[in-house]
C-alpha cells in the first residue's frame, strides 16, 4: 500500500530557504545566458545595499566593478563545466568597491540553465595579505583576524602544524594549543585520505593548489565539504604549506536542494499529467456513446454513470492538490462541532461499500455500540477516512480484506483502517505522510495517484489536535493506518442532523457570462432545463449591456474573462445600481483569497469550477 516517497516538495522547499536565509555569506541565483539575478538572500541586501526587488532587475554584470566585467565574463564559462572559483571586485549601490570570493556552479531548474554564486566579502582577506608581505607583526595580527581559516604546516615530519588562526579553531574544533606540534594524520582531519595524496602531489609539482573540495573531519567527528586553496612557500631553508579553508556546506547543500526539487517538480507533472488524462479517454468514449446509443438504453446508462464517476475522480484530485497547499500554509479554517464519531465513520464507510464489493474486497466494519463524541469538522474527518479507505481499496486485491475500526481509548477516539493488500517497504514507512511521497513508479500505474491522500490525513488530523500513523510488516504483507483525535470534554453534547429538504425554486431570469462556449451554452441548457430563462454574455461589456437592457435576477459570472475581469463587472453592476440583483462568480480560482476577492468586488456567492448543479440550485434566489 506503498504511498510513494518524496521528502515532499513543500519540505525540500523549507530546507533550500532555510539554508539561503540564514547564510551569513551572500547567496545569489542568476540565469546563465544574461546574468540576469533570479534570487539573493538577505546578506546579498545587506552587502550591496540594494532591496530584494532591486536587486531581481539587475544582472550581475551590474554588481562588478566596471574594471574587472571583460575579465570576469570569460572566466565564467567554466562555471557550466566544474564550477569555478574565483576573486573579483564588486560595487555598491553607493559606487563603492570591496574584493569578494566568487564561488559558482551552473544548475539546470525547471529547463533553465541557471549559475549558483555564493559570494564573500574577502577585505580582511585581502588585508591579512597585505600584512603578510609588509612585516612579521601586521602578519600575525592579520592571520589571526581572517574570517577564513587559515594554516602552515612544516612539510618536513609528514605536515607539522607551526600556525593555526582563531578561524581554524572555530572551523576544525581543534584548539591551537592542542594542534600546534600536531601532523595532519594526528588530528585526522581528511576523510579522503587518498583525494589528499592526490592534492599534495599537485601541490609539489606545481606550487600551489586552487579551490579545492574535500571532505573535513572535525574534533567532534562531524564532516564538512571545504573548499581548500593551498600555496607552497620557503623560510629559513625549510619549505612550509600555507592553506586558506572555507566552507562550502551551505553551497553544496543548496545544489543538492535544488536538484532534488527539480527532479521531483518533474516527477510529479508526469504524475499530474498522467492522472488527469486517464479519466478523459473514458468521459469522451462516454460522450460518443451518448450521441449514438438510445437515451434509454443500458449503454447510455452506464455512459452516463462512468462520465460522472470519471469527472468526480478528476474533481478529487484537483481538490486534494488545493487542500494540500493550504494545510501546507494555514488555510484551512474548520468548522467545528461536537459531532458523534460513530455515525461519520458508518456514513464514510457505507460510502465505499460498494466500491470494495465491485473489486472483491471483503469489507468489514467493528464500530461502538455507544456514541464517540468529539468537537470537528465533520467535511473534513469525512475526507480522512475517505482518503484512508480509498487507500485502502486501492493496494488491495480480489480476495483480500479491509477492516475497519473504531474504539476511544482514555481521552481519545482511535480509528483504525487495516488492508492485508500490498504492504509497505519499510524504509518508505518515514515518510508516508509527505505530500506527493510515491513508491516506486511502473508504467501501468494502475496503484498510482498523487501522493496527496495520506498527507491530507495527516494534516486534517493535526488541526483536529491528534495525529496518524502508518504500520506494516512489510511489502505483501498487508498495513494498518491509526488516527487518533481527541475526545470532546464534554460528552453527550446535542447532535441534529438538518433534513434534506427538496426547494423549487421559480423561474428566474439568469444571465451567464463566460468566455468559453462551451461552458456558457451547457450551463445555459441546464438552468433552462430547470425552467429558468437564460441568456449568455462571452465577455465584460457584453454582460453589462445585456444586464442594462433586460435586468436579470441573477448573473452567473466567470471570473477569468478576457480584457475585463468577473471582478470588475461585479464592480460595474454594483456601481449602476444593480443592488437587487444576485451575482455568483463562477471560477477555477478557488482559494480563500479568491472567494474573498469575489465577495469583496460585490459577490454574493462564489463557486468553484466544476460547478456543482445542486449547489447553483441552492443559491438561486
Amino acid at each position: 500500500m506503498a504511498a510513494q516517497p518524496s521528502s515532499s516538495l513543500l519540505t525540500d522547499q523549507s530546507r533550500y530557504e532555510l539554508v539561503v536565509q540564514q547564510s551569513r555569506d551572500i547567496i545569489l541565483i542568476m540565469r546563465h545566458e544574461d546574468g540576469r539575478i533570479l534570487e539573493a538572500n538577505p546578506a546579498a541586501t545587506s552587502a550591496y545595499g540594494y532591496t530584494r526587488d532591486e536587486l531581481l532587475d539587475l544582472t550581475i554584470h551590474d554588481l562588478r566593478a566596471p574594471e574587472t566585467r571583460a575579465l570576469i565574463a570569460s572566466q565564467m564559462a567554466e562555471a557550466d563545466v566544474r564550477g569555478v572559483l574565483l576573486e573579483s571586485v564588486h560595487q555598491r549601490r553607493d559606487g563603492s568597491t570591496f574584493p569578494v570570493e566568487v564561488s559558482s556552479r551552473g544548475v539546470t531548474v525547471d529547463g533553465t540553465h541557471t549559475l549558483i554564486s555564493v559570494v564573500r566579502d574577502i577585505t580582511e582577506r585581502k588585508r591579512a595579505e597585505e600584512a603578510l608581505r609588509e612585516s612579521d607583526e601586521r602578519l600575525q595580527a592579520a592571520f589571526a583576524a581572517s574570517p577564513d581559516a587559515i594554516n602552515i604546516t612544516r612539510l618536513r615530519g609528514g605536515g607539522v602544524y607551526v600556525a593555526v588562526n582563531r578561524s581554524f579553531e572555530q572551523l576544525t574544533l581543534w584548539p591551537r594549543e592542542q594542534a600546534l606540534g600536531k601532523t595532519v594524520v594526528d588530528l585526522n582531519v581528511w576523510v579522503d585520505w587518498e583525494e589528499r595524496e592526490r592534492l599534495m602531489a599537485l601541490l609539489l609539482s606545481t606550487g600551489r593548489v586552487e579551490h579545492a573540495e574535500a571532505a573535513i573531519r572535525r574534533r567532534d567527528g562531524t564532516v564538512f565539504t571545504a573548499s581548500i586553496s593551498a600555496q607552497l612557500f620557503e623560510a629559513n631553508g625549510e619549505r612550509f604549506l600555507l592553506a586558506i579553508t572555507r566552507d562550502i556546506s551551505d553551497l553544496k547543500r543548496a545544489e543538492l536542494a535544488l536538484r532534488e526539487a527539480d527532479r521531483r517538480k518533474d516527477e510529479f507533472l508526469g504524475m499530474l499529467s498522467h492522472e488527469l488524462r486517464n479519466p478523459l479517454a473514458p468521459i469522451r468514449h462516454s460522450l460518443y456513446l451518448l450521441d449514438h446509443a438510445e437515451p434509454d438504453s443500458q449503454q447510455a446508462r452506464r455512459a452516463k454513470e462512468i462520465a460522472n464517476r470519471q469527472l468526480t475522480h478528476m474533481t478529487r484530485l484537483v481538490d486534494d492538490l488545493l487542500d494540500v497547499t493550504r494545510i501546507a500554509h494555514g488555510k484551512i479554517e474548520l468548522r467545528r462541532e461536537k459531532i458523534d464519531l460513530r455515525e461519520v465513520v458508518w456514513r464514510a464507510a457505507d460510502d465505499y461499500r460498494l466500491l470494495m464489493t465491485e473489486r472483491g474486497i471483503a469489507f468489514h466494519t467493528s464500530l461502538p455500540t455507544a456514541e464517540v463524541w468529539v468537537d470537528a469538522d465533520t467535511t473534513r474527518i469525512t475526507q480522512v477516512v475517505g482518503n484512508l479507505l480509498h487507500n485502502a481499496a486501492k493496494f488491495s486485491r480480489r480476495g483480500e480484506d479491509v477492516v475497519l475500526s473504531l474504539r476511544t481509548m482514555d481521552d481519545h477516539a482511535e480509528l483504525s483502517v487495516r488492508d492485508t493488500g500490498a504492504g509497505i517497504d519499510p524504509a518508505l514507512l518515514p515518510k508516508m505522510f509527505d505530500a506527493f511521497t510515491q513508491g516506486a513508479p511502473t508504467l501501468a500505474r494502475t496503484e498510482g495517484g498523487l501522493g496527496l491522500g495520506l498527507a491530507l490525513a495527516k494534516g486534517i488530523a493535526e488541526l483536529h489536535g491528534g495525529s496518524v500513523e502508518a504500520s506494516s510488516a512489510g511489502r505483501g504483507k498487508g498495513a494498518e493506518f491509526v488516527v487518533r483525535v481527541p475526545l470532546a470534554a464534554v460528552a453527550g453534547a446535542e447532535h441534529s442532523q438538518a433534513p434534506d429538504v427538496q426547494r423549487r425554486h421559480e423561474s428566474r431570469r439568469v444571465l451567464v457570462v463566460d468566455d468559453n462556449p462551451d461552458a456558457a451554452e451547457s450551463l445555459a441548457d441546464l438552468l433552462r432545463m430547470l425552467g429558468h430563462s437564460v441568456e449568455v454574455a462571452h465577455d465584460g461589456p457584453m454582460a453589462i449591456e445585456r444586464t442594462r437592457a433586460n435586468p436579470p435576477d441573477v448573473v452567473l459570472c466567470d471570473i477569468g474573462l478576457p480584457g475585463m475581469s468577473g471582478y470588475e463587472v461585479a464592480k460595474a453592476l454594483r456601481a449602476s445600481g444593480a443592488n437587487g440583483m444576485r451575482l455568483i462568480a463562477l471560477s477555477g480560482y478557488a482559494q480563500p483569497e479568491d472567494v474573498k476577492r469575489a465577495i469583496e468586488a460585490g459577490f454574493d456567492a462564489h463557486i468553484a469550477k466544476p460547478c456543482d448543479v445542486e449547489q447553483i440550485g441552492r443559491l438561486l434566489p
